[in-house]
């Protein structure tokens, strides 16, 4: 997931949290943001991986295509 797709959608989930009232629902909107840090951090890891294998031009290129690399 891209890190700019990541931080919006946290900011949306940022602002719900703030209006809502119910401790339920703020635990679980909490848990999600937490979830999503743990994604991007995943994500980033995942990045720096394949950034330090070696890949045929084919499957790089298919990978920047994906977002994977840049």
């Amino acid at each position: 997931m891209d890190e700019a797709v990541c931080d919006t959608v946290d900011t949306m989930l940022a602002s719900v949290q703030a209006d809502v009232n119910d401790p339920d629902l703020t635990y679980k909107l909490r848990a999600a943001r937490q979830l999503l840090v743990a994604c991007k951090d995943e994500n980033e890891a995942f990045k720096h991986t394949l950034e330090s294998v070696e890949l045929d031009d084919e499957t790089a290129e298919q990978l920047r295509r994906l977002g994977y690399l840049d």
